[in-house]
């Protein structure tokens, strides 16, 4: 979910999470009903490998923005690990930790996070992004293409309103509707990821922008950063059946999800260090 600047290298984080010190004191036992009550930006707690997180006050000066408050009231560990190939300090789990989940709370994940295939995947996709060079938040680049396609967008839609010829009308509206798909899958998808500049306000102007041509960001958020990112290529048949039914879907029944054509995506990601993909191993979600 942090979204800024590259944190420090793996070497340098101190204990990986999920280590406990026996000389500690005893932590709440917190629930998943408790858990669950906890998901607003007033009070919002998160689990983490069953660390139970107060993640309200760090929201405001979180890297990536308040996009961490979509953890809230959840199992957050998925989320936890695939957005932070780097890793995240202990001090600062430890710093935020107020209790730990009842015992089976939440079902164990089938991604093993410590499996060679994952480090290996987080190694080559941090390596490139080293090579690359490139900032994670903000550009020329991404600002130059932001004012081309936002200016091209209302344009556009200007001339459709104005143009008298009905078909110089339509070509101006099929101008206007390929601006607001590159709107749509450059502008406000930076913007809602916390890409799009260093200021948490200017992305979220540049997220709104998908609520501009017609949609909403906030749905947004909730499919692709819970849905999409967290559990790629794992498909919703089954679960479009049961809303159907009107059956209620968890999102955590997708980590139990496993197809055979995961195995197919963990052989070819080994032999392609661009790639970006869910195994039966283990996610990584960010694009390079």
């Amino acid at each position: 979910m942090c979204n800024g600047n590259i944190p420090p290298p793996e070497s340098q984080i101190q204990t990986p999470i999920g280590t406990t010190n026996p000389a500690a004191p005893a932590l709440k036992t917190i629930s998943k009903s408790e858990l669950a009550s906890h998901n607003s930006p007033r009070s919002a707690w998160c689990s983490i490998h069953s660390q139970v997180l107060d993640i309200t006050a760090f929201s405001k000066t979180h890297p990536g923005g308040d996009t961490i408050l979509l953890a809230a009231g959840k199992d957050a560990t998925v989320l936890f690990e695939t957005y932070h190939p780097r890793g995240v300090p202990q001090s600062l789990v430890k710093k935020l930790q107020i209790g730990v989940m009842e015992k089976g709370a939440f079902q164990d994940s089938f991604y093993s996070w410590d499996s060679e295939f994952y480090k290996v995947l987080k190694k080559r996709v941090i390596d490139r992004l080293d090579e690359r060079g490139l900032s994670r938040r903000g550009s020329v680049e991404i600002w130059i293409k932001g004012i081309l396609f936002l200016s091209g967008f209302w344009f556009s839609l200007y001339k459709m309103y104005v143009t008298p010829a009905f078909p110089a009308a339509v070509a101006w509206s099929v101008s206007m509707g390929i601006f607001a798909a590159m709107i749509g899958t450059c502008i406000q998808h930076d913007g809602n990821h916390g890409a799009f500049a260093k200021s948490n306000f200017i992305n979220k102007l540049a997220g709104w922008t998908l609520d501009m041509i017609g949609a909403s960001a906030f749905t947004w958020e909730v499919q692709h950063m819970l849905g999409h990112h967290p559990y790629t290529n794992i498909l919703d048949s089954d679960e479009e059946v049961k809303k159907e039914k009107g059956i209620d879907c968890p999102l955590e029944e997708k980590d139990q999800v496993r197809h055979a054509i995961h195995n197919v995506f963990h052989s070819s990601s080994l032999k392609n260090p661009n790639c970006s993909i869910i195994s039966e191993n283990g996610p990584v979600s960010i694009g390079v």
